[in-house]
């Protein structure tokens, strides 16, 4: 078999405070709660059928929220009346929802709105506003003329000298030429967003990496769209966790099930029309369960299935019978409360410059700008080195699967995490190692935030090209700081372009950071701290083959086989999925089936 992760062949057990004490900020959670919650999208206007949903929902523990659940206008005053008293957690849908991306739209929160959603205010439960794929709709569908008369209806015509952008410009106007326009006009539509939405905001990014920014400018909670047509599921965690510890806001993750031309909905499968639509459309439950967990697992405050109010009722009113999907939702949702996740351990941290404006899905720098070779390392650190495996667990007969993209096997982990170098020293401090990846700009206070990080014992990682970006007595000032290396140019071999780090460091960092060596086949892996010592999250997304319009195939025979090894003394180990034992941990040999997710918990010595 081969090699996956850090590896270390006659490793000696240390004590962990002096070798894995870096402590990153414990998850965020929504404020008013004192647990993770798993919500329901969609909820009834009526009361009455509302809280005869809630009480399935709390009988069958499907449930703990709503994300979305009614508009934020005066119409939803009954339901906000029942909420209140509820006490759970609400995102609500924008007012005049249809236009809740159009900057300058009628989509704002009035007088009366407002008073109507301060009864759950009054009642100290959490609300804030949905601003929904905000990035693809500035850079995709400002120029789309089809979304436009969607959205605007009648009133096309008259609106869309105002509205519509040329494609061009990505959604910018006027097209800007640097990173700083970017910066300002992006910065500016969402400002509007927030202040339209009376300082209420959610954000939501599905398919852009705007999560810092979303968390710089004010919104209350970072949030990720993935699953859909999104890639980048992995990295994208990377951004609104460290966004989240960075900025002290919760972030929350939104499973999509849109796929292609097809949604999971209730019912069987159905073809015939131009999006398919069942049980069996769009993606499949095991790819949704994998994302549910890992959601919980990264550290979100929140989870929430999409369209979830059509796939886990079989008829979408009472008495509320649980679908397939709904029955493993309950399932996800009771797992949870019963464990305890702790808190990610992720003793990277890799450091962008402000207006770095990285974007994934266009390959242009703030969806407009050709990718500098600076901005190219990032990409691939991002999605080639960190967040992605070349190899991958072979399927009999090699069929195609477009949801294999979707996740993928870790080479070092799930053990970084990805901020702007708005951060602070003191914050950059409880990482380990900070890494600085692409241009960067070292102004005098980012400079004395670098210096504050290395008193604090962080070692930081220097491209030559950041070197050539200070003067001497600069990086004189930081080597009396601190540890500081100058990382060796090197090409990466999977693109034969030039990397941010060379891969045998990253494999030497996670050696000497990573308290669990993984090997044998290629699995996702994270590793997390929590009260009874470290739990390692196993995820094989090979073996389950989807299309959007078939029914999902599962090959058992493709399960990972998986050894680990500790690197500090433990008492025992324990599976959480399976309930098997570990007296000894001094390697701990398992297998994962095909598309399923395990937990293994390590009691430390007291």
């Amino acid at each position: 078999m081969g090699m996956v992760g850090a590896l270390v062949s006659g490793w000696v057990l240390v004590a962990e405070p002096a070798r894995f004490g870096g402590t990153p900020p414990e998850p965020r959670l929504l404020p008013g709660s004192r647990s993770f919650h798993f919500s329901l999208y969609g909820a009834p206007g009526d009361p009455k059928e509302l809280e005869s949903l809630v009480q399935v929902l709390k009988e069958r523990h499907v449930a703990s929220g709503f994300d979305p659940g009614p508009a934020a206008s005066a119409a939803s005053r009954p339901a906000f009346e029942y909420l209140a008293r509820l006490g759970w957690p609400v995102i609500l849908y924008p007012p005049d929802g249809g236009r809740m991306q159009v900057q300058g739209s009628t989509s704002y929160l009035k007088r009366d709105d407002e008073a109507a959603v301060r009864l759950l205010d009054e009642a100290g439960v959490f609300n804030a506003i949905q601003l929904g794929e905000w990035g693809y709709h500035f850079h995709r569908l400002r120029s789309d003329e089809g979304w436009w008369r969607a959205v605007l209806g009648e009133d096309y015509d008259a609106l869309k000298g105002r509205f519509v952008k040329p494609g061009e410009n990505m959604g910018y106007d006027p097209k800007p030429t640097t990173r700083r326009g970017c910066y300002e006009q992006l910065r500016e539509y969402f400002l509007w967003h927030r202040q339209a939405k009376g300082g209420r905001l959610i954000s939501v990014t599905g398919h852009s990496h705007y999560e810092a920014y979303a968390a710089e400018w004010g919104a209350s909670v970072v949030g990720l769209e993935v699953g859909e047509n999104i890639g980048f599921t992995q990295s994208k965690f990377a951004f609104a966790r460290g966004a989240s510890r960075q900025w002290n806001l919760p972030w929350t993750v939104q499973v999509s099930p849109w796929f292609g031309n097809a949604v999971t909905t209730r019912g069987e499968l159905d073809t015939r029309g131009a999006t398919a639509q069942g049980l069996d459309a769009g993606h499949s439950l095991s790819l949704y369960r994998r994302m549910w967990l890992h959601g919980w697992f990264a550290g979100a405050a929140m989870v929430t299935p999409e369209n979830s109010m059509n796939s886990f009722f079989t008829t979408g009113r009472e008495p509320w019978e649980l679908t397939s999907h709904g029955e493993a939702a309950a399932e996800t949702f009771r797992f949870i409360r019963a464990h305890d996740r702790g808190n990610p351990y992720t003793p990277l941290l890799v450091v962008l410059d402000h207006l770095s404006g990285y974007n994934g899905y266009q390959a242009l720098t703030w969806g407009i700008l050709p990718r500098t070779p600076a901005d190219q390392e990032i990409h691939d650190l991002l999605e080639v080195q960190l967040f992605h495996s070349p190899r991958r667990l072979p399927v009999p007969g090699n069929p195609e699967n477009p949801e294999a993209g979707y996740l993928h096997p870790t080479r070092y982990g799930e053990s970084c995490d990805v901020v702007l170098s708005t951060a602070t020293g003191a914050f950059m401090s409880r990482y380990p190692v900070v890494l600085l990846a692409g241009e960067i700009g070292f102004g005098r206070g980012f400079l004395d935030e670098l210096a504050t990080a290395l008193r604090g014992g962080t070692r930081l990682l220097l491209h030559p090209r950041h070197v050539a970006a200070m003067s001497g007595e600069e990086l004189a000032r930081l080597k009396v700081a601190g540890t500081v290396e100058v990382l060796d140019e090197g090409v990466n071999p999977e693109t034969g372009r030039p990397a941010a780090i060379p891969d045998a460091r990253l494999n030497t960092l996670a050696q000497e950071l990573l308290p669990i060596g993984v090997e044998g086949d290629p699995v996702q892996y994270q590793i997390n701290r929590n009260g009874a010592g470290w739990v390692i999250e196993l995820v094989n997304n090979d073996g389950v083959v989807k299309t959007g319009r078939t029914p999902a195939r599962v090959y058992p025979e493709v399960k990972a086989r998986v050894k680990l090894k500790p690197r500090f003394a433990g008492r025992g180990a324990r599976e959480w999925m399976t309930g098997r034992t570990w007296a000894t941990t001094e390697v701990l040999t398992l297998e994962v089936p095909p598309g399923e997710t395990r937990f293994v918990e390590f009691e430390t010595e007291p």
